[in-house]
């Protein structure tokens, strides 16, 4: 049997990008039981995106969240969604026609239910190959997102035949392009103490819902990531934003110990590198803001801990 998939899409001031999100959803050849639309920007959307969902043949419902909180937006889409899966998207990413109908197959090879969610493989049109290619060699060196859980779910599944190959257990899924069964997105929830652009949500996400659910990548099911402008702080409070949330992460949603701290830590001086490193090389030294608020909040985390450690408070 067929899933049925909503597709929750959650927007902030961008658009065009989400104009052309929303068509890449309404394109498909199979259709969403429903749209979704989650606004947590300054701007209501245009009202002719809901006349062309509406006018495709698409149930769609448009919802205004008043305190801009991407994790926020999140939970408000599950909530209100009523297909068998949820697909969470950002408005900036676009899906091939085919990208549901994938989607649905994998999910319907499951019967009995122990796949999770799935996630795909978000590809940065901004990026040229050779710097993708360095992105994921470093990203490996510096053991990215490894410091998370010790025990996945997903590596005590036994996937269905016709599922091998096809899936690989997966400790994070990137954020604008999970999808998820929804009785898993409803019992998890989003971490709604990352405000605004909540940068690393996805992360805390899958680091504490893949402990009890089977979490998933399918390396064959691609999306392109446009990376829109505007609908994100400027790099320094972005950087500043990161290390905060991941610290949230690895005090409330991980097993702490002496090897997860120092994984995390050397994840930390890896983000400093790679940024650093493709700043350079690309001669986009904006990015650098980036970096700077990174070593910053770490300074500042530091001081704070050294305080309470010699003051008690």
């Amino acid at each position: 049997m067929t899933p049925s998939i909503s597709v929750i899409l959650a927007t902030h001031d961008r658009p065009e990008s989400l104009r052309r999100a929303v068509e890449a959803v309404l394109a498909q050849t199979l259709g969403p039981k429903e749209l979704i639309v989650v606004n947590d920007g300054a701007e209501d959307i245009c009202p002719a995106i809901g006349q062309r969902a509406r006018a495709a043949g698409v149930s769609f419902h448009y919802l205004r969240q008043d305190r801009p909180s991407l994790s926020a937006s999140r939970n408000r889409g599950i909530a209100a969604a009523t297909g068998d899966v949820v697909l969470l998207l950002d408005d900036d990413v676009m899906l091939s026609s085919d990208h549901l109908a994938r989607l649905a197959k994998l999910y319907a090879a499951d019967p009995a239910g122990d796949v999770g969610g799935i996630g795909a493989v978000l590809v940065k049109s901004a990026y040229g190959k050779a710097n993708a290619w360095a992105w994921r060699m470093l990203s490996g060196a510096f053991a990215i997102n490894r410091w998370g859980p010790r025990v996945v779910a997903a590596r005590k599944v036994v996937l269905p035949t016709q599922l091998s190959g096809q899936l690989v257990p997966a400790r994070f899924l990137s954020g604008g392009g999970i999808s998820l069964r929804r009785r898993v997105a409803e019992a998890t929830g989003f971490e709604e103490s990352f405000a605004g652009y909540a940068f690393g949500e996805d992360t805390e996400f899958c680091f504490r819902a893949g402990r009890k659910w089977a979490l998933f990548l399918a390396p064959q099911l691609r999306a392109r990531h446009e990376v829109g402008p505007g609908g994100r702080p400027d790099g320094a409070a972005k950087g500043r934003m990161y290390v905060a949330n991941m610290l949230h992460t690895l005090d409330h949603s991980v097993e702490r110990g002496a090897g997860t701290i120092l994984l995390f830590a050397y994840n930390m001086l890896g983000m400093i590198v790679l940024y650093t490193a493709t700043a350079v090389a690309a001669l986009r030294f904006r990015k650098l803001a980036f970096v700077g608020g990174m070593i910053g909040e770490l300074a500042r985390a530091a001081a704070s801990v050294t305080r309470k450690s010699l003051c008690g408070s």
